[in-house]
């Protein structure tokens, strides 16, 4: 994949977590997060393996782009109607 900050080839990387990997819109970190219904889930929960999340990495400028649609995303993610609490 090409950056499309600095146009430089970007190599495949995989963000891993020992806990599921949320992305909580517009609000600001808590010490033990968890989703809730605006939560976009990164990675799917498994007893057998860490949650991960497929991105992108750009050395060159230190941009990381998530791949939501990726083998492991959910296709959930980018609902146009979640619920907002």
């Amino acid at each position: 994949m090409i950056c499309p900050y600095c146009g430089k080839e970007m190599s495949e990387a995989y963000i891993q977590s020992a806990q599921q990997l949320y992305l909580n819109r517009g609000k600001k970190p808590r010490i033990f997060a968890s989703g809730d219904l605006s939560s976009v889930s990164l990675s799917k929960f498994s007893l057998t393996k860490a949650p991960y999340v497929k991105s992108y990495l750009c050395a060159e400028c230190g941009k990381i782009i998530i791949d939501l649609q990726g083998d492991n995303a959910q296709k959930k993610l980018l609902r146009k109607n979640s619920h907002r609490i």
